[in-house]
């Protein structure tokens, strides 16, 4: 997306590991949600929210594009992001999220996935949550991500750690991305984060 910064602290998270740096980001880099074009994609796919129990009103999960100042600092210009609320508050097993549809893409070519999020000091939110990686198969990758700040930040998972899992045996035919957020897993049950800038990494 246009003057949006493309340089900025990376943390890569795989199950409660995290490393920091600084990377310029590639040329070769695969846009997929900048929340720029309302409810869609940028590669024209649809957005939106899952939960595990829809008769269940006491949890769920809610989306809106909402637009933002002080993206990555930039304190003057506004530009539009994805405000996730969850909630997953209720007495039985609970766990909701979102989805990104990804048109049976090759993801072969990239080295990690990552994209920027913060959290809602107001409102309160997990400092971690799952993301996955689903295949035409139905073959899943999930990884643990940590260390959500209120403060913005870009967060990458590489995909050797979505490999390494071992689950996913075609990685040329993929479906979609997916955030859950689940109650064996968050630390706040209920919240509010922002995300943006949704992408794919290739090569330095």
């Amino acid at each position: 997306m246009k003057g949006k910064t493309d340089i900025a602290v990376i943390a890569a998270v795989f199950l409660g590991l995290a490393f920091l740096c600084c990377p310029p980001a590639s040329a070769e880099d695969l846009m997929i949600a900048s929340f720029e074009g309302g409810g869609q994609s940028d590669i024209g796919t649809a957005i939106g929210t899952w939960s595990s129990d829809t008769l269940d009103t006491s949890q769920g999960c809610t989306m809106e594009v909402t637009p933002l100042y002080g993206v990555m600092g930039r304190t003057t210009q506004e530009a539009h992001v994805l405000k996730i609320t969850y909630d997953v508050a209720t007495t039985g097993p609970a766990f909701n999220g979102i989805y990104i549809k990804l048109n049976n893409i090759d993801l072969t070519p990239y080295d990690g996935m990552n994209f920027l999020i913060k959290g809602d000091s107001e409102k309160g939110f997990t400092t971690k949550f799952k993301v996955g990686l689903k295949n035409t198969k139905g073959e899943r990758a999930t990884c643990v991500l940590n260390w959500v700040t209120d403060e913005w930040q870009m967060l990458e998972i590489p995909m050797r750690e979505f490999k390494a899992l071992g689950t996913v045996t075609d990685w040329k035919h993929m479906t979609e991305i997916f955030f859950t957020f689940d109650d064996m897993t968050v630390d706040s049950k209920e919240g509010v984060l922002y995300v943006d800038e949704v992408k794919f990494s290739g090569e330095e």
